[in-house]
């Protein structure tokens, strides 16, 4: 069974599904190293919400076509969608929802990263869960050249994914870092032997091998403690335990254990 596509909101954003139940999400404008106009990134938020609700979806992988994972948002609409403070707020929460519908996706999501990764091409890294980059990889946070103030959103998720110091050091001096650089400063999670979107299927198919429902509650209690919000979401996050104590998936687990096999998780 090969991979079956589905359509986003916008040509470029394009999304197959395996028969492994590996969602890959591409952006695909290579003639402008992936970056995204504003039609782009409400489509790409849309395809994280249904992905997420979708049960033949486990996991998920962002990309970009052409050897580069995205130069960000495309500076050459600003002018128009960005003029003043009152239109940047707008696209702001426009770009704010599709990085919100990364990060709260209910299943595991990788940024497979090569090339340019950028700006808001960053962001959107470091939305996803896990970040795989080959040795291609060109990435930082030139706001500062631009004289704009990265996002409230993209800059909690820089601090919580690095630290604030090396935050500092990103936004401060605008750089754009090498593999090395990136590797340093803890942008990159697992480096790829050839290229990235190889290894991060790679990682994918090692997830595959724990249960959905584990994996699931995982991402939503780390993500939880991670922003702060884990006490007044108690009962939601110990309904997700409980879920996973009372599945087939869980019987299924322990009974491999004790038969010494490999367990056949279904996600229920």
């Amino acid at each position: 069974m090969g991979a079956t596509a589905f359509k986003s909101d916008d040509a470029p954003i394009l999304c197959n599904v395996d028969s492994a139940g590996i969602g890959v999400v591409q952006i695909a404008r290579p003639e402008k190293r992936n970056a995204l106009s504003l039609s782009m990134w409400r489509a790409l938020g849309g395809v994280f919400r249904a992905s997420s609700a979708n049960p033949s979806i486990r996991r998920l992988i962002l990309t970009g076509a052409g050897g580069h994972f995205s130069a960000g948002a495309d500076i050459s609409e600003f002018p128009d969608v960005r003029a003043d403070a009152e239109a940047a707020r707008t696209y702001d929460e426009i770009c704010d929802e599709a990085t919100r519908a990364i990060r709260d996706c209910a299943k595991p999501v990788i940024a497979a990263l090569s090339g340019v990764a950028v700006g808001g091409g960053l962001g959107l890294a470091l939305a996803c869960d896990l970040r795989v980059a080959d040795e291609t990889i060109r990435t930082g946070i030139p706001a500062g050249k631009l004289g704009l103030v990265y996002s409230l959103l993209d800059c909690r998720l820089l601090a919580q994914r690095i630290g604030v110091t090396k935050a500092k050091e990103i936004l401060f001096t605008a750089r754009i870092f090498d593999f090395e650089g990136a590797i340093r400063l803890g942008l990159v999670d697992r480096a790829a032997k050839k290229d990235a979107l190889s290894a991060a299927k790679e990682l994918a198919m090692e997830i595959a091998g724990n249960a959905p429902l584990s994996v699931r509650g995982s991402k939503a209690i780390l993500n939880a403690v991670s922003d702060g919000t884990a006490t007044l979401r108690e009962a939601e996050l110990q309904k997700l335990i409980d879920e996973a104590f009372d599945s087939a998936d869980y019987a299924e687990g322990v009974r491999a254990f004790g038969e010494r096999r490999q367990p056949r998780f279904i996600g229920k």
